[in-house]
């Protein structure tokens, strides 16, 4: 359901809260070719970041934007700052293969970031495959880009916390 509902009897203005906050373009995605929402709480139609909000006397959850997520939760930086990671993420997995990788004497490609050494490797099977330190990737890519972006994502996700291995790239 769309329209305004900060006006709608029965519907909680406070007392939210956020469980989920999903990027709703695909990596890789155009912004013209993203399937955007529309925000479930004053019916802006062009929402990319979709903050998924709860409230203990209600069954269903609200898909909303940043500014309504604030207003539901009374959280005016949590929102932002859940947003703004995401957004670092995507900024970040975008110019991940434009990064310097080195060579190394087998002819991989790596990077070391902050005492983590991780490569793209050709398996013999003409495959791609990653490895973070001495941990590879169970999961095999048809291209070597594939893999540098299965090990972004992976490295990511172990690593997101970790300001000062994010902050000079």
């Amino acid at each position: 359901m769309s329209g305004n509902r900060w006006d709608q009897p029965g519907v909680p203005h406070k007392g939210w809260q956020c469980v989920d906050v999903v990027d709703l373009r695909a990596d890789g995605e155009s912004a013209d070719d993203t399937d955007y929402a529309t925000c479930q709480m004053c019916g802006n139609e062009k929402i990319r970041y979709v903050h998924v909000m709860e409230h203990p006397d209600l069954d269903e959850n609200f898909d909303v934007g940043c500014v309504c997520a604030e207003k539901m939760s009374g959280d005016y930086e949590g929102p932002r700052r859940r947003e703004a990671k995401l957004r670092n993420r995507a900024a970040r997995r975008t110019r991940w293969l434009q990064r310097k990788w080195r060579v190394s004497a087998k002819g991989n490609s790596f990077l070391n970031i902050d005492g983590h050494n991780l490569g793209v490797h050709m398996n013999k099977f003409k495959r791609w495959g990653y490895r973070i330190g001495s941990r590879f990737s169970a999961k095999t890519y048809a291209t070597k880009d594939e893999a540098k972006l299965a090990l972004f994502d992976d490295f990511w996700a172990a690593t997101q916390d970790d300001d000062r291995l994010w902050a000079s790239d």
